[in-house]
């Protein structure tokens, strides 16, 4: 992807967040594949990182801006995403699929908050208000962060050596 404008960008990354809703689809409809929230964790932070590679933005800024945010706030909700599905009533794929609906909606909140206070909408501020959710879920569903994107980084790495 080329890096052309700002526009370009959010349209990017708009597509990469109908991609991951696509590929749990297409997964969930394979008769051979079970699917975790942990699975769902992966594609999400495997596409995001890839989308902060594509347009420049370094994904250890972000990870480090929401580890400031956290001191700074003490677990205030800074955002309208709301962390309150009852995971216990809903399959994990189910629970991560409305905490995707989540991210989409805290995107609307925000944009429409910038329209009016004249806040950047920019790609980093989506980038980060996505990452600042799958990092919460992360936390109510007691999934280990560095864990996590240590298996994103290895599945990463293993596409790229398959490509050579």
């Amino acid at each position: 992807m080329e890096v052309n404008s700002e526009e370009n960008n959010l349209d990017a990354f708009f597509k990469m967040i109908d991609s991951i809703e696509d590929d749990i689809s297409e997964m969930l409809e394979s008769e051979n594949s079970e699917l975790s929230g942990y699975e769902c964790l992966v594609i999400s932070f495997n596409c995001l990182t890839l989308f902060c590679r594509q347009v420049e933005i370094d994904f250890s800024q972000i990870e480090d801006h929401f580890s400031e945010s956290e001191k700074t706030q003490s677990g205030e909700n800074t955002l309208s995403f709301d962390s309150s599905i009852d995971l216990k009533e809903h399959g994990e794929v189910e629970a991560f699929n409305g905490m995707l609906e989540g991210v989409e909606n805290t995107l609307a909140v925000f944009e429409k908050r910038c329209k009016k206070t004249g806040e950047l909408f920019d790609e980093w501020n989506c980038v980060f208000i996505m990452y600042t959710c799958l990092r919460k879920y992360c936390d109510k569903t007691k999934i280990n962060y560095g864990e996590l994107i240590h298996d994103v980084l290895n599945l990463q790495s293993n596409l790229e050596k398959k490509k050579k």
